[in-house]
């Protein structure tokens, strides 16, 4: 059974971490600020907390995972005695390379899952909690408190993570030579006393299907950015997210003209960074592409979710659900790859799992049922200019899914304007609203500030008529005479 208040602290400590971290690759270095910082060799394995107070402990991670037998438990119960006021500590959970070498996040999985306790080991970074507050901010103190915990460790699976302190990121080049180049880590990470933690990692390739893309303004024969996806096991595609980092001009024409003829029908809508809609294509193009990083939380700490696609000729592309995914760092696209079929074989979902062993491709996916959108409120106002007939409109509608998803809103209001003879004749405008009396305030507001003199209305639905009888009698109402003195 989960505990709330231990499921509270992982997920706000996650959260605090994912803020700070930066992924880079090892050649960027001068992205550290020039300032002391703290080295130390990253282990592969996985996030998990432990408290301890007056004699007792307990090993968890996010999610409600918890262990409670093995060795670990018993070294941390030992460290745990003495203490009157509870510390709760941050560590990477492991299983150590036979031969003293890199380790596998795989094998912690595998190791849990077969209750294999003996295996696993417990490499502690930071501090969490100090006597049910927040520690120092400084890493200086909270590294020698946990050099002074475990200065003699009860068990050999507890450790502390070797750390060295550098006066300058220069320094961190033979660490890199140590440690990354030559394979027996997974990286590098560095916490600068800027408060800044970098993780330093060579990159990896991953195999992707382009599912859609966007072209440049400016150069309208090129691409500026596709959207990418991965093959789940059932034939359904796992968005990935999108890149617009690309080895120059030539390859961005080259994938316009082999995208274009693919172009076909989608029932789902994305949109690019800049505001652009995706032009979906059939799942056929390969592409290679280069990451520093793969992150499975974002900036609050919540899981990484994006949407699972399926295919078909006759319906084109139709939204499945949203499944817990993963996010690219600093994606690149390497190059194109002719000789791969966009199949369950060569752009697989089952490549993360290197990485991010906690997704499961094979799991049943539901699709996810949404109340229906209820519009309430429509107007199409008209005017004649030098280059024809210009357009706004205005649309109010209760989406009716703020319980059923989270975050969703429950109002939303939408103004468009269409302007045949301006430099840029489509223009639109959303906002959302909590009520109907806050998204109807908010259209009024847009009617005001865009439909001036000349603009007709030649279109209104009810509740829209109903509405601007509403603002008129208001604006013409007379007002009540004081009574005389």
């Amino acid at each position: 059974m989960t505990d709330p208040r231990l499921e509270t602290i992982a997920k706000r400590y996650k959260a605090a971490v994912a803020g700070r971290y930066r992924a880079i690759r090892p050649s960027d270095l001068q992205a550290i600020p020039h300032a002391p910082c703290f080295v130390s060799r990253k282990i592969d394995g996985e996030l998990w907390l432990a408290e301890l107070h007056n004699g007792k402990a307990r090993l968890f991670a996010r999610g409600g995972r918890s262990m409670g037998t093995g060795p670990l438990l018993k070294g941390l119960a030992a460290l745990a005695k003495g203490r009157k006021q509870p510390l709760v500590i941050a560590g990477e959970l492991h299983v150590p390379a036979a031969d003293g070498g890199r380790e596998r996040v795989g094998d912690v999985a595998a190791a849990l899952a077969a209750g294999d306790h003996d295996r696993l080991a417990y490499a502690v970074f930071d501090v969490v909690e100090l006597d049910g507050a927040p520690p120092p901010a400084d890493y200086h103190p909270r590294l020698e408190l946990l050099q002074a915990l475990l200065s003699k460790p009860p068990v050999p699976q507890l450790a502390v993570v070797d750390t060295e302190e550098l006066q300058e990121p220069a320094e961190l080049r033979p660490h890199l030579e140590r440690w990354v180049a030559s394979g027996d880590a997974e990286g590098l990470v560095v916490r600068s006393i800027t408060g800044e933690i970098y993780k330093l990692k060579p990159s990896f390739s991953l195999d992707a299907v382009v599912v859609g893309f966007t072209t440049r303004v400016s150069e309208s024969d090129q691409v500026r950015s596709v959207l990418l996806g991965l093959r789940r096991h059932d034939d359904t595609i796992q968005l990935l997210g999108a890149c617009g980092n690309f080895p120059g001009e030539a390859m961005r024409r080259e994938l316009l003209a082999a995208l274009e003829p693919l172009e076909c029908a989608s029932g789902f809508r994305h949109s690019s960074s800049d505001g652009n809609l995706y032009r979906f294509v059939r799942p056929e193009l390969v592409l290679e592409l280069s990451c520093t990083d793969l992150q499975t939380d974002d900036s609050a700490g919540d899981p990484v979710r994006r949407w699972v696609l399926r295919h078909s000729e006759e319906e084109g592309w139709q939204p499945i659900v949203d499944a817990v995914a993963a996010s690219m760092i600093h994606p690149v696209v390497v190059r194109r790859r002719s000789d791969k079929s966009a199949d369950g074989l060569d752009v697989r979902l089952s490549q993360l799992q290197e990485y991010l062993p906690e997704l499961d491709p094979q799991a049943p996916l539901e699709p996810r049922q949404l109340p229906r959108s209820e519009p309430v409120r429509r107007q199409v106002w008209t005017k004649a200019g030098k280059g024809g007939i210009a357009v706004r409109k205005l649309l109010v509608w209760k989406s009716s899914k703020e319980e059923t998803w989270p975050g969703w809103p429950a109002w939303l209001v939408h103004f468009t304007d269409y302007s045949p003879d301006r430099k840029t004749p489509l223009e639109r405008t959303l906002r959302t609203a909590r009520s109907e009396a806050e998204a109807n305030a908010v259209a009024d507001a847009l009617i005001a500030e865009n439909i001036k003199k000349g603009w007709e209305e030649v279109v209104a639905s009810p509740k829209a008529a109903a509405q601007q009888q509403k603002i008129t009698t208001r604006s013409t109402r007379k007002p009540k005479s004081k009574p005389a003195d």
